[in-house]
């Protein structure tokens, strides 16, 4: 009982806090919504995924794919193994000479909890079907266990672009709780 008094009083106040900045007509609290709060802890996830693609409808500002994938996720943050599911854009026109990659993912818990995330990730074009995107996530929020979770880290992904069944990606980062502050 304790634990949820001092969990809901630090949410009370962080949007008390919240609605004085945006009062004031300062900027930068969507910041505050992404970036692990003091005392957060390390994140890592391994998702073991397949993925389907289809032709992307901009042609000619993206010039890529539709990407779509499920399979399952394990991390020390993760209870048990999770479900993993992803959409994403992959283009090839936004930068030259690589593939240009956002997302979006949600990491599910053996309990129903839900973990959010986005991420940007790029990878050289080359003619080897092995491809290796790599860049940046950010924990956008969950529910569950994972209600008011924030976080960011690294992303590193391992595609063949021949074999769409057994795709890789490893997230390592920080995660924290809004609330903790």
């Amino acid at each position: 009982m304790a634990t949820l008094t001092r969990r809901w009083s630090a949410r009370i106040a962080g949007a008390m806090a919240g609605a004085a900045l945006v009062v004031g007509g300062t900027t930068g609290v969507s910041n505050a919504a992404v970036t692990p709060p003091p005392g957060a802890s390390p994140f890592d996830a391994l998702g073991k995924y397949g993925v389907v693609t289809s032709e992307h409808p901009d042609t000619v500002g993206c010039n890529g794919y539709k990407v779509v994938g499920s399979g399952t996720v394990t991390g020390n943050r993760i209870n048990g193994t999770g479900t993993w599911s992803q959409t994403e854009d992959a283009c090839t026109a936004t930068v030259p000479g690589k593939w240009d990659i956002n997302g979006k993912l949600t990491l599910t818990q053996s309990d129903g909890s839900h973990l959010y995330i986005t991420y940007h990730v790029s990878a050289p074009l080359t003619s080897d079907p092995m491809v290796y995107p790599t860049g940046t996530f950010t924990i956008t929020g969950g529910d569950g266990v994972f209600d008011e979770a924030v976080g960011s880290g690294t992303m590193n992904t391992t595609v063949n672009l021949l074999d769409k069944e057994h795709v890789s990606a490893a997230l390592s980062g920080s995660m924290g709780f809004r609330w903790q502050i």
